[in-house]
């Protein structure tokens, strides 16, 4: 396992972590309220409104980015092989248990609102399948419990192994055919978070060719981008695939770009100590906003967004504070000690 030096630690300090988190949050929270072109969820606007193109422009980098944040945290806060244990524990507990958690609650709303997310074949298949939006909470507690342990235990030797194998996959669109606990998803998440990982540990080399670095991200990027327009005037729609070499090119770009070029703001660093429960949350309030509006009479899909992204932001930031009171609620719904605990991915 890597030893950080004080001289690097004290430039990883300066890494905008928490503002590109809090970006990804504002992306991923807009993005469910404008909703997929075909399948019924949010507003759900369709070509040529210019709210599609930004929401399906960035399906490359929404979930990548909290991969690859996830990677970034979990690669400085090494590991010792006998805290394996206590290690797994503790991401069961601040992943599963608030997982466990939201998605009952979820699965009890839409029976109640008669939604098609309430239509489920076994009461199990919503914890254990691709469901909703929590196949990504799914996907990060099999990264974290088959890669962590094999990267503890190897003391890192499969991490550039594992990294040239899942990346190849994306690049070639390889992906499991389960659903059990969003594998089916895994590929990209998996290159993703061992990006992050390999971004940290050799972060000597990064800083040392910090130009050259920030230049080659910047043309990949510029080249998946370019990829991607050359799909939209062929077919009048961004692609909608994310495993294929546009894909990988985009989302390794501005990866590496956010984290290079980005600065730590700090009217934004508070918002990423809630981006587990908002990830988890935020879908009831933005449901419920939508609703509200369309009853209230408002048609403007701007403010729809606005108002949507707001409340999908504030409601689980309340729910946070409020849950903070009690041990019970504390545990179940942010899977944290009566002390305060260091949080992890939102993910997203």
């Amino acid at each position: 396992m890597p030893k950080f030096s004080l001289g690097r630690a004290e430039s990883l300090r300066h890494l905008p972590i928490e503002t590109v988190r809090a970006m990804a949050i504002l992306v991923l929270v807009s993005f469910h309220v404008i909703g997929g072109p075909e399948n019924g969820h949010g507003l759900a606007l369709q070509y040529p409104h210019p709210l599609r193109y930004y929401a399906d422009l960035l399906i490359d980098i929404r979930m990548p980015l909290f991969a690859f944040i996830a990677g970034a945290v979990y690669a400085l806060r090494p590991v010792k092989v006998e805290k394996l244990g206590s290690f797994l524990a503790g991401k069961f507990r601040r992943l599963a248990l608030p997982g466990i958690t939201a998605i009952t609650l979820f699965v009890l709303m839409s029976k109640i609102m008669n939604t098609p997310d309430g239509v489920i074949e076994q009461p199990w298949d919503p914890y254990f399948r691709d469901y909703a939006i929590y196949w990504f909470l799914q996907a990060m507690l099999v990264i974290f419990l088959v890669y962590g342990t094999l990267d503890i235990l190897t003391h890192g030797r499969v991490l550039m192994p594992a990294l040239i194998i899942s990346g190849l996959a994306v690049a070639f669109g390889y992906e499991l055919k389960t659903d059990i606990m969003g594998m089916n998803h895994l590929t990209q998440l998996l290159f993703y978070f061992l990006l992050g990982i390999v971004f940290i540990r050799e972060f000597g080399f990064v800083t040392e060719n910090r130009q050259a670095v920030l230049v080659v991200a910047l043309a990949v990027m510029a080249a998946g981008l370019a990829m991607n327009i050359n799909v939209l005037m062929q077919t009048g729609a961004f692609s909608a695939q994310r495993l294929d070499l546009q894909s990988l090119l985009f989302g390794v770009g501005t990866c590496v770009t956010a984290f290079l070029l980005l600065p730590r703001l700090g009217w934004l660093q508070w918002l990423g100590a809630y981006s587990l429960t908002i990830y988890l949350y935020h879908i009831f309030a933005t449901s419920g906003a939508r609703r509200a509006m369309e009853a209230a009479g408002f048609s403007s899909p701007w403010l729809q967004v606005l108002i949507g992204t707001a409340a999908g932001i504030a409601f689980p930031v309340v729910l946070q504070i409020l849950a903070k009171r009690w041990s019970a609620t504390r545990l179940l719904v942010l899977g944290m000690r009566d002390k305060p605990a260091i949080r992890d991915v939102p993910a997203a």
